[in-house]
């Protein structure tokens, strides 16, 4: 019988003629890594919530393990092109027009972040022996796959994708991806191991999360959803991202959420954990060690313990009186944050943003929301203004109204609140979603597309949105000079119900019919 120490050396030097590991290598164990943080294809993008956190957390175990790890972070650059917008959003071009009115929507389909090309280039002018893309959301997973297809035109290396949209739907990607891996779960735990199973230490069976093809059959170990944390890790950061001319920075506090919202796939898969205080206090002084000034919270159920959360609140408050502001653009439960409500300011929270979905009882009810309007409105009043606050709401969602939405959004204006819209979106594995009907294109489960309304609700919806960007508009601009003519064409267009658009000539267009009679 072979030895273990022979034994494993066989398994190297077959891996080294598979091109799976680097020929230079002295110890033939560690590899060389690159994590893909891809360019994003829509119609409009939130550039300061870019950060690739969940990239940034498995390069951080990659290299406690031991590996070179190089994060090609292609949306840093925020460089943004115009492209051919996709046919199945062809339908959209009545709605997305050139429009310089403060009631405008989009205009032409883009890319955030480096072409395909120049990430080619990169991985050409390179030599690594395993590359990982990350694939956060169902809708986006085709551009994902596509450039997975660029990328095994150019070389051998094995390439592996990860993340929400693979999570989701595990089943269909697995059967025909460009990748040689899936991976489901917590990239900081399969990473390391399908290093150590391609480096002969483990076999492939043994790495959590891992989908792979073996003698022609598909294989899926059963993954691991420990916490993006797990292992004490604080990612360090590279290219902050700016918000309000100041650098910003991503952190998660906690992990999963209580609430079972019929809408959200966030308590499927993560248990609700904690980190540690202590480890928290760690990295925001990190943080602002490195020159961030605005730390984004992006938690799901932050502050729903009680007592974990006014733990939370004393770290914040110190480090605010160090020139640490916060916000929560992810979206916070209101019921948790109500009885901190009136300490946001003196904390260091500038901007809060928190999900209403829908201000009907008998909706909110239906989706198991936890908390309605009143709490939102008693929040408003606790924060006396001193913190900026915008409340999102899902319009389309079964059992939602175009009239009671937009009946909202004026309510929550005269509170002096911004209203956030989120078009109905489509999470594949969720299951009043999948009742729904989940599209064969997945592309079109984005919010953007305006899908699955019908051509009326679609247009009311779109009018929705315009409504909205008006109403937030006024709360800043009132005595703007150009406020009166904006107010005059916007109720114009309520009136008739046609909209005007403004063109870049400065001269005002009929766009599109609604059909709905907004109140206003």
């Amino acid at each position: 019988m072979l030895s273990e120490k022979r034994r494993f050396k066989c398994r190297v030097l077959k891996l080294k003629q598979q091109s799976w590991l680097s020929t230079d290598k002295n110890d033939g164990a560690k590899l060389k890594i690159l994590l893909i943080a891809p360019p994003v294809f829509d119609f409009y993008f939130t550039t300061h919530r870019m950060e690739p956190l969940g990239l940034e957390y498995i390069r951080e175990a990659l290299e406690t393990a031991g590996h070179s790890v190089t994060l090609y972070d292609s949306t840093a650059s925020g460089k943004v092109k115009t492209v051919a917008t996709p046919p199945e959003f062809a339908y959209l071009s009545e709605f997305y027009e050139e429009d310089a009115s403060p009631f405008s929507l989009h205009c032409g389909y883009k890319r955030l972040g480096d072409s395909f090309q120049k990430i080619i280039d990169f991985i050409g002018k390179n030599d690594f022996d395993l590359i990982a893309l990350s694939s956060l959301f169902s809708p986006y997973h085709p551009d994902v796959e596509n450039l997975a297809a660029e990328i095994k035109k150019i070389t051998k290396t094995p390439l592996c994708i990860g993340g929400t949209a693979v999570n989701a739907q595990k089943k269909r990607i697995a059967g025909t991806t460009n990748a040689d891996y899936l991976n489901c779960g917590n990239g900081a735990i399969t990473l390391p191991l399908l290093a150590d199973a391609m480096s002969g230490k483990i076999g492939f069976d043994e790495v959590k999360g891992l989908i792979y093809r073996k003698n022609g059959g598909i294989f899926m170990n059963e993954p691991s959803f420990e916490p993006a944390w797990c292992g004490s890790l604080i990612p360090k950061r590279d290219n902050l991202r700016y918000f309000r001319k100041k650098r910003i920075a991503k952190v998660v506090f906690s992990s999963g959420c209580r609430n079972r919202c019929a809408f959200c796939s966030i308590h499927r898969d993560n248990k609700l954990a904690y980190r540690g205080i202590s480890h928290i206090k760690m990295e925001l002084e990190y943080l602002q060690s490195i020159g961030a000034e605005v730390i984004d919270i992006e938690d799901d159920d932050i502050f729903s313990n009680r007592e974990y959360a006014t733990q939370i609140f004393e770290i914040l408050e110190e480090m605010h009186e160090k020139g640490l502001s916060y916000t929560a653009m992810n979206g916070m439960t209101v019921r948790n944050i109500l009885p901190f409500a009136a300490r946001l300011a003196k904390a260091g929270f500038i901007k809060l943003d928190l999900s209403l979905v829908s201000a009907e009882k008998s909706v909110a009810d239906h989706l198991h929301r936890p908390h309605g309007i009143a709490e939102i409105e008693k929040v408003v009043e606790l924060t006396e203004g001193k913190t900026e606050i915008e409340v999102f709401l899902i319009p389309g969602l079964p059992g939602t109204d175009v009239r009671d939405t937009c009946t909202t959004l004026l309510h929550l204006n005269k509170l002096g609140v911004k209203g956030g819209l989120s078009p109905l979106y489509l999470v594949p594995g969720v299951p009043m979603f999948e009742e729904m009907g989940i599209p064969g294109n997945v592309r079109l489960c984005r919010g953007s597309a305006l899908y699955p309304f019908d051509g009326k609700t679609r247009a009311d919806i779109a009018s929705l949105l315009k409504i909205s960007r008006f109403l937030n508009y006024s709360l800043d601009h009132k005595n703007d000079e150009n406020y009166e003519v904006f107010l005059n064409y916007f109720n114009e267009s309520l009136r008739r119900k046609r909209w005007f658009r403004l063109g870049k000539d400065g001269i005002w267009r009929d766009s599109f019919d609604f059909f709905c009679d907004f109140e206003l």
